[in-house]
């Protein structure tokens, strides 16, 4: 009986250390973070919808009017994005252990690339993201700062800070 007890309690114990750790991302620089598009948008149609993760980023950035119809639009092809992230969780260890007390945080850089294809011409655009993962008790109060959300203001302000 005590064991059960034991095994129950630590159970306990690690799944609500790690549902603790609530994550919120934000987008770096900070100044990207409250980008605008106040520009003309271009009607764009997206030829591979597929890439769920990409599409998501292009869609929050607002750089464009993302259209149904292809037929007067231009069209973008997302190219697979990369993500590289720290190789060790370590610093997660100090949110678990004190039950999201202690935050902590992860970078990630993001190569995001696609291609804007009209009147015969394609050009290709390359961007170098960064988000910042934080994982903290009190990111409970920072619920929508999702990783694509962020990343889309990432993107717009890197469309922003290029086309100067």
């Amino acid at each position: 009986m005590k064991k059960v007890f034991k095994i129950t309690l630590y159970s306990f114990l690690i799944s609500t250390s790690l549902w603790s750790c609530i994550p919120s991302y934000s987008a770096y620089p900070k100044e990207y973070n409250h980008a605008k598009a106040d520009f003309k948008k271009q009607k764009v149609f997206v030829m591979n919808k597929d890439l769920e993760r990409e599409f998501k980023i292009l869609k929050h950035s607002d750089i464009y009017e993302i259209v149904e119809d292809s037929t007067h639009a231009a069209k973008i092809t997302l190219h697979p994005m990369k993500t590289y992230t720290p190789p060790c969780g370590n610093p997660m260890i100090g949110s678990m252990l004190t039950v999201g007390l202690l935050p902590s945080g992860f970078p990630y850089d993001i190569s995001y690339s696609y291609d804007v294809a009209e009147n015969s011409t394609t050009k290709n655009y390359q961007y170098k993201l960064q988000v910042y993962q934080s994982l903290w008790l009190f990111n409970i109060f920072r619920l929508g700062r999702t990783f694509s959300k962020q990343s889309g203001k990432a993107l717009l302000g890197s469309y922003i800070a290029s086309n100067k």
